[in-house]
């Protein structure tokens, strides 16, 4: 590779860590929502840069991917350094941290329960949100909250540095994972410089970040055809974050005698291992505030809307309607790749997208960080086109560019913060774009399978 383009790379890496010191410089990113937004576009505008860098190489140095990770850590390590501030979930993290140091279930009582009033602090309890309720986050994200206040009590960067370390340690694991698929191993920077992988793990310090490598670790132990450790690692993850349990019937081998059972009891052994223990403490108390989440609404989809107004007009409660449509779409998908085993690993893992789309588009409360656990397989098969600029490669007119694109403009959702109101203009730019290219996709792929169907069958003419 050339020395003036990675010059270019690690200058658009050090403008990334520019924005990220700006982040830190606004302070209190909801109060500041639309310098943030400046900043969070500035810097999904920079990665696109990169991105579309990426796409245009083959396999490159370990100097190159070690600068990659070095210039992540970097951007991601400044904002371990600020108040989280654009979500406040990591303060309920750190207070159930506290409630089981005190060997009380985070199941049985709210953080305002009189229960636990001798735990209450003027730093970490009046930042919690729902104090009136459960907690709701799976038995492996509490065990994980537990483990980490024992080792630094109350100490938010500590668990914001947490977070963020999952989410590098999924880049490492990301790294043998294209390699084993024959991709070039750069295009980890695809997923390790996405503003939303540094925003949402090192400042808001999801849970998220933590389940990433769990997942990175399921899919690459399906490419490598080990299916206990598979299903052994997704189970952890859906232990920690719920949704990951979708993905299991995709990559599942119910055809082959070694991972016909492996993968599904060793899915099942993960779960109950955590599951268990908390249950003896909370009994069904266990699935918490879990029940009530579900009817929450945020971000709702221009398609959601008007499902909603169709179901609407059918008499059907609403919530109730949909979720029957997100289900029944979701078995309709189980059910198909079940009786149709994907063919070999490559296959299995693009085939999920089809439940992350299902969950993504039919969601009625979607937040940005739901839509880390996509970052690892853009990064394996966003595929470039043949229009080339300098550079630069652009990505091919297909839904996985759709997705990537909206892996960016799902940071319009903060303009919420702006008046606390759903802003319409904003959910429009997030979604319509990657309803553009979904449609466009399946024209295409409806075009192709004509064309082959014409082909196969045409009758060929006689020479005269």
């Amino acid at each position: 590779m050339a020395r003036s383009e990675k010059w270019l790379l690690g200058v658009l890496g050090l403008l990334l860590v520019a924005t990220s010191a700006y982040a830190w410089h606004l302070g209190d990113l909801r109060a500041n929502t639309i310098a943030f937004e400046w900043v969070f576009f500035g810097a999904f505008t920079l990665y696109g840069l990169a991105s579309f860098w990426v796409l245009s190489k083959g396999q490159v140095g370990y100097s190159v991917i070690i600068g990659i990770f070095a210039l992540s850590i970097a951007a991601q390590g400044i904002l371990v350094f600020t108040r989280p501030t654009l979500s406040d979930d990591m303060f309920r993290y750190v207070w159930d941290g506290r409630v089981q140091a005190h060997d009380i279930s985070p199941y049985l009582y709210p953080p305002s329960a009189p229960q636990l009033s001798f735990l209450r602090d003027s730093t970490i309890y009046p930042s919690i949100n729902r104090n009136l309720v459960v907690t709701v986050y799976p038995p492996a994200a509490e065990a994980t909250y537990a483990i980490l206040w024992r080792i630094w009590p109350d100490n938010i960067h500590w668990f914001q540095g947490a977070m963020a370390a999952g989410g590098l340690i999924a880049g490492i694991l990301l790294v043998g994972l294209l390699r084993d698929l024959g991709r070039p191993t750069v295009r980890v920077l695809i997923y390790l410089w996405s503003p939303l992988l540094t925003f949402e793990t090192a400042h808001s310090a999801h849970i998220d970040g933590l389940m990433l490598p769990l997942l990175v670790g399921a899919w690459w132990a399906r490419v490598r055809e080990r299916d206990g450790w598979a299903g052994f690692l997704l189970g952890v993850a859906t232990a920690m974050k719920f949704y990951p349990a979708l993905l299991l019937p995709f990559i599942w081998r119910p055809r082959d005698p070694r991972g016909r059972w492996s993968m599904p009891l060793a899915f099942g052994a993960a779960i109950g291992l955590f599951y268990l223990p908390y249950w003896f403490t909370s009994g069904a108390s266990v699935l918490g505030y879990l029940p009530d989440y579900f009817q929450e609404k945020f971000n709702i989809s221009p398609l959601v809307a008007a499902l909603t107004h169709v179901l609407g007009g059918f008499k059907l409660y609403t919530i109730n309607g949909l979720t029957l449509v997100e289900l029944g779409a979701l078995f309709v998908a189980v059910g198909w790749a079940v009786l149709n085993p994907a063919s070999d690993a490559e296959t299995a893992l693009r085939r999920c997208i089809w439940p992350i789309s299902i969950i993504t588009l039919l969601s009625q409360n979607l937040f940005s960080w739901y839509m880390l656990w996509l970052l690892p397989l853009l990064a394996i098969f966003v595929q470039p086109s043949n229009i080339k600029v300098g550079w630069l490669r652009l990505p091919r007119l297909d839904a996985w560019t759709g997705w990537w694109l909206f892996c960016g403009l799902i940071g319009f959702s903060y303009t919420f913060f702006i008046e606390w109101t759903p802003v319409s203009a904003a959910i429009q730019a997030q979604f319509f774009p990657l309803y553009g290219f979904l449609l466009i996709s399946f024209v295409i792929s409806l075009w192709k399978k004509f064309a082959s169907y014409t082909n196969q069958h045409s009758i060929p003419q006689r020479l005269n």
